[in-house]
């Protein structure tokens, strides 16, 4: 882990909900900081995970995590969808009556939080101004969790898709260009926005209108900060990190994600295969042999019996990561890991590989 800390100036944290992604990108962010590096760990966390781990306040954005000594330094930010979607409207309109009249939208309030690709693109948004700013060797992305990986990762695409200027110039009465179809399709327009008219009221309509009116002079800045997320996101210095678990149900969900990230051309660099066992069950371990032997000499032969099998399910189920390349299997820690020390001790383990 520390050459793939040392190599790369992204890391993306990826997989299915419930794998302790969050845990482990916070512990990755701490590791790296004890090896001299500069981190921001960032991540879209509804249960506050993050917050109540580095115990930072819920609403932090970039803040420095209490009670480090490290030769680096650690940051750690909660990414909000709705004041970072807001800060990149002011930062890329042109003017300040654009700005005014999205934020009074109606329809600009409810797809700025519901649309299919906001949270995505704000995530990646926030992702490539951190690792742009030069503030941070290295940055690390808890992604939120996805059925499948890639969903996560073109999201900003079907975004960019939607605010297209084409169709954004077709809604607004620019048909230069479309030939023949332009006619058309201002009648279907025209048709369209008359039965809204007559089914909502002329209100909607009004609101509609100013909602494409005010994104048309944002459009070209979502479209360029999508083709800079993809290619962030490809670039040989971004490694992607891929934690699931042996639940059953995670590890399909692992091998789908592993081979959608190989065959998109993301560079998949190590898969952490999180609370693979017991402390008590490591396979090979001296301290399970002792304890098996422990127990016989004390008589308790059934104890021993059922201790030794409940070790060989625990080896056996492991196998079932066996085609994966640079895999790392983490044992589960005996208690919760809350607070700086315990993400301490589980960046030891990270660093022992």
């Amino acid at each position: 882990m520390r050459q793939l800390i040392e190599n790369h100036r992204v890391i993306v944290c990826t997989g299915s909900g419930g794998v302790g992604k969050t845990t482990l990108s916070a512990a990755l962010g701490v590791l790296a900081a004890r090896m001299g590096k500069h981190v921001l760990v960032l991540t879209i966390d509804p249960a506050r995970r993050l917050a109540t781990t580095l115990g930072i306040d819920q609403g932090a954005d970039e803040v420095w995590v209490p009670g480090q000594g490290y030769a680096g330094s650690l940051h750690a930010g909660m990414i909000d969808q709705a004041r970072i979607f807001a800060a990149y409207i002011r930062r890329n309109a042109t003017d300040q009556a654009t700005i005014d009249g999205l934020f009074n939208n109606a329809l600009y309030q409810q797809l700025s939080t519901t649309l299919s690709g906001s949270q995505e693109f704000t995530s990646l948004s926030k992702l490539v101004d951190t690792a742009s700013s030069g503030h941070y060797d290295l940055v690390i992305l808890d992604t939120p969790p996805v059925a499948h990986a890639v969903d996560f990762l073109h999201a900003p695409e079907k975004l960019n898709a939607v605010f297209n200027t084409a169709i954004i110039s077709m809604f607004m009465g620019r048909t230069r260009g479309f030939k023949f179809a332009s006619a058309a399709w201002k009648m279907g327009v025209k048709m369209l926005l008359g039965t809204l008219s007559f089914l909502t009221g002329s209100e909607f309509v009004a609101t509609f209108n100013g909602f494409f009116s005010a994104i048309d002079a944002i459009a070209p800045d979502i479209r360029e900060t999508s083709l800079k997320a993809h290619r962030l996101l490809l670039d040989p210095s971004t490694a992607f990190v891929l934690i699931t678990s042996f639940d059953q149900a995670k590890i399909i969900e692992g091998e789908a994600f592993h081979d959608e990230l190989g065959a998109a051309g993301y560079h998949l660099r190590k898969v952490i295969v999180n609370r693979a066992w017991p402390t008590w069950a490591v396979p090979e371990s001296p301290q399970v042999h002792a304890t098996q032997t422990e127990l016989r000499q004390q008589g308790l032969t059934a104890l021993a019996d059922l201790h030794q099998n409940l070790c060989r399910y625990y080896a056996d189920r492991s196998q079932a990561h066996t085609r994966f390349e640079n895999i790392l299997k983490l044992t589960e820690f005996d208690t919760e890991v809350v607070g700086l020390h315990a993400l301490e001790q589980l960046a030891d383990r990270l660093a022992q590989v």
